[in-house]
């Protein structure tokens, strides 16, 4: 069952999946769609849940249910030491696996991150490029990092690129990168948003990281992929002009 939310200053964008916190704008602050796409996050937290998806036996996708906008996906870790979000869900569920870790890739979709922070104590990190970012500033975060590092044996690694403060992840034989390239017609392309030229160089770092590691599957913005499959496009990307 969801449980209603006491912050009736909080409304979510059903065109895009963005939580907008204090205050009911004009325009979605990330999309630019009108209010008619606002709703509530009572009303989200009655309509939408978040469904569970296992990755492995330590990693779950996390998504709402039905779709909420183009939403991310996040990843749920179970480190054996502490629980560990990658990215969050853009709807509130009490019913999720309380988290100890909150950590963003980037600061595009915050989701109820603050909220799962009131609910469960969970402390929220994120790049501090990107934190302060205009979109960021009405969300709390325990902790603005400023280079990669090791949490309860998840890496973190800052790229740039698609957003100043980028931040993949990997996590034993899992690499986490969030939406940094998309999809499109069954080959990945550069993201359509931030600066393409400087995306498409941070790449490069990407690609330089990725070299000699042994890694089994690719957690992206919608998906889990096998990794030759997900590495085997990747290379074809690097590759073109």
């Amino acid at each position: 069952m969801q449980t209603k939310v006491a912050n009736s200053q909080q409304f979510v964008c059903t065109a895009c999946g963005f939580n907008m916190i204090g205050f009911y704008p004009k325009r979605c602050r990330f999309c630019g769609t009108t209010p008619d796409n606002f709703i509530s996050v009572e009303e989200c937290s009655a309509k939408y849940r978040v469904q569970s998806l296992p990755v492995n036996d330590k990693v779950t996708q996390l998504k709402s249910i039905p779709q909420l906008g183009y939403e991310h996906a996040a990843y749920q870790i179970n480190t054996g030491d502490a629980v560990v979000l990658i990215d969050c869900p853009s709807s509130f569920d009490t019913t999720v696996m309380p988290m100890d870790y909150i950590l963003f890739t980037h600061n595009d979709f915050l989701g109820a991150s603050n909220l799962y922070r009131q609910q469960f104590g969970a402390q929220i990190w994120i790049h501090k490029h990107d934190a302060a970012h205009p979109n960021s500033r009405y969300f709390t975060f325990d902790h603005c990092f400023e280079t990669g590092f090791q949490l309860s044996g998840i890496e973190a690694v800052h790229i740039g690129g698609h957003s100043p403060g980028f931040t993949i992840y990997f996590f034993e034989d899992i690499l986490f990168i969030c939406d940094y390239v998309e999809t499109c017609d069954e080959r990945l392309i550069w993201n359509s948003y931030g600066n393409r030229f400087k995306t498409k160089i941070a790449g490069q770092q990407i690609a330089h990281v990725l070299e000699e590691r042994k890694l089994k599957t690719v957690c992206d913005v919608s998906r889990a992929w096998e990794y030759k499959v997900w590495k085997a496009n990747f290379d074809e990307l690097i590759k073109e002009k």
